[in-house]
């Protein structure tokens, strides 16, 4: 298994900005900050960044993003591993890029393609954060990691680099995983595409990180994008 660098810095605008601009940087270029001053989330959305643990990983990848649109869920899957390494914490997946503890959100995930071959895997982790410094509406959705910072990060790489090997040697195993620890699955979902909010129940999610849904109308369909909301998840009853 091939090396990774590491780059570890105090405050950066975003970890995956900062790989975007680095255009010579190689596979498995790993850059780490405690706080980020412009951290985004998917949609583009900004979010507050206090004090833990924002990685982001550059993976050269020959693959179009059509094979890879299990890349996220891949992800989410590593850093569950990692997480669980580091500290002995289960955690639990929400479709289709959080990861939840005790019921509220601990990590986000961003995967961003750049167009030329370049794929950029950042992660997010509220790590011994102090989440009183979080607006009121996110600290109440929000929870926190007791957990040495170092070795989070060592196993977050490790779990990373086993990842990118078995992208797609493994994918049904670690896919299997993916579904067999998400919270979505047998829940009451809202699909939100633009105006429209829709009610579905969650079946499970297949091997492309699609989320099997049925409608009430006995219809079934794999919902592969767009905004899903969970009932019981983060305030939403």
């Amino acid at each position: 298994m091939e090396q990774w660098s590491i780059e570890q810095l105090d405050t950066v605008d975003s970890t995956n900005t900062l790989l975007k601009k680095r255009l010579d940087a190689a596979h498995g270029t790993v850059v780490v900050a405690a706080r980020q001053s412009a951290g985004r989330g998917r949609l583009g959305r900004s979010f507050s960044s206090p004090r833990g643990v924002y990685l982001s990983v550059l993976l050269h990848r020959d693959e179009p993003p059509s094979q890879l649109l299990h890349l996220t869920a891949m992800t989410a899957v590593a850093v569950r591993r990692a997480i669980l390494d580091a500290s002995g914490v289960p955690t639990q997946i929400k479709w289709v890029n959080d990861l939840i503890l005790c019921g509220k959100k601990l990590c986000g995930i961003l995967v961003e393609h750049t167009g030329d071959g370049r794929y950029i895997v950042g992660v997010g982790i509220n790590c011994n954060t102090d989440l009183s410094a979080l607006p009121p509406e996110v600290e109440e959705m929000a929870a926190s990691l007791r957990c040495d910072e170092k070795k989070l990060i060592l196993a977050l790489v490790s779990r990373l680099r086993e990842m990118d090997e078995k992208l797609l040697s493994a994918r049904g195993q670690w896919m299997a995983e993916y579904a067999a620890n998400c919270v979505t699955v047998g829940k009451a979902v809202q699909l939100l595409r633009g105006e429209e909010r829709v009610e579905a129940t969650a079946l499970g999610v297949d091997e492309n990180a699609a989320l099997l849904v049925r409608y009430p109308d006995g219809k079934t369909d794999a919902i592969c994008s767009g905004e899903v909301s969970v009932r019981g998840q983060y305030g939403y009853i």
